[in-house]
């Protein structure tokens, strides 16, 4: 990343902090829910409004407080947020309701997740789901540079349903939410090319321009970002082959037909499948099944009954049974939302 726009991302990390603050004092707030945090500050450190350093000491403490109202703002420019970790953010295990991407830009850092410690290097970086607990452990200012970018959920999910209507990329994001010995709440790339740190600059400098087409631009750019990653990904050979037969059997596929495929008994092969993904051989199935029609209700316009039938349910009444189930909404609602 060039020295300009890095130093452009710095000043706007301490300017948005310094913002931030002076809406804390004035008591301020875009949202009922982000007056609420502050009410919260206030509460624990009564004499916060005399510290900025205590105020911004503060902030990553707030585990599973609403700071998303604070960063996502309703009529914002993009739904996006970019800053730089400081050193103040060290040593505070916190939580978000929001994806976050830890990128570094340069020097090595470690990044704990779960009690797990991840190693990064330049050009590496991590994805933490939604409320993974997570620290930097080991960070230096001045001499590392991590970016932080903070992903809404429905964000995240368009960028990369977007990528699912490709079947190889499906296979790749269902083998990622099977695999057992991948930690749940992370997804770490090493050994990344150097088109992510150009996919990384183009993304933190469509954040600074702020203008009114930056939040296509930069989804779009976040779509860019997600497939190079998957380029390099690769999973245990089973589940890959086990994703690869539910994709292409998706509208037929059952436990006996796929235990035939492997050679397994079918009253032993959901031992086998439990074992290797961490789930049963039906869950599999069910989400791979709806990850499709997210795809498919995001970027088609076909009838929801086609789209139920395409992806294997006889009965459009479960196909939305399940798909409310897991959304919490109906495909129609959805697709009008989204």
């Amino acid at each position: 990343m060039n020295s300009d726009t890095i130093s452009a991302i710095m000043e706007y990390s301490n300017s948005y902090a310094s913002k931030l603050f002076k809406r804390f004092l004035d008591n301020v707030s875009s949202s009922s829910e982000e007056l609420q945090y502050f009410q919260r500050i206030k509460d624990l450190l009564p004499n916060v409004e005399e510290s900025f350093q205590e105020f911004s000491n503060f902030l990553p403490q707030m585990n599973n407080e609403p700071l998303a109202y604070s960063l996502f703002q309703p009529g914002s420019i993009s739904d996006v947020f970019i800053n730089c970790h400081t050193s103040q953010m060290n040593h505070w295990a916190h939580s978000n309701e929001f994806f976050e991407i830890i990128y570094v830009d340069h020097g090595n850092i470690i990044d704990w997740i779960d009690g797990i410690e991840v190693h990064l290097l330049a050009g590496e970086l991590c994805i933490h789901n939604p409320n993974a607990l997570h620290k930097i452990e080991k960070f230096h200012e001045g001499e590392d540079l991590v970016i932080n970018i903070l992903l809404p959920r429905e964000i995240f999910k368009r960028s990369f349903y977007s990528l699912l209507i490709n079947e190889e990329l499906n296979k790749f994001f269902n083998s990622y939410l099977a695999s057992s010995d991948t930690n749940p709440n992370y997804m770490a790339f090493h050994d990344t090319t150097h088109r992510v740190d150009t996919i990384m600059e183009l993304l933190v400098e469509e954040f600074l321009r702020g203008e009114a087409a930056s939040r296509f631009v930069m989804e779009s750019t976040l779509v860019v970002l997600f497939g190079e990653l998957m380029r390099n990904y690769h999973s245990s050979p089973f589940i890959e082959d086990l994703i690869a037969f539910i994709t292409d059997h998706m509208t037929d596929v059952n436990m006996e037909l796929a235990a035939a495929h492997f050679g397994y008994h079918k009253n032993y092969f959901p031992t086998v499948v439990k074992a290797q993904t961490g789930r049963t051989f039906l869950e599999l199935v069910t989400d791979i099944r709806l990850q499709k029609a997210c795809s498919l209700l995001l970027l088609t316009t076909d009838p929801i009954e086609e789209i139920s039938a395409a992806i294997g349910y006889k009965s459009t009444a479960s196909f939305y049974s399940k798909f409310y189930a897991r959304y919490k909404m109906t495909p129609k609602e959805y697709r009008k939302q989204h």
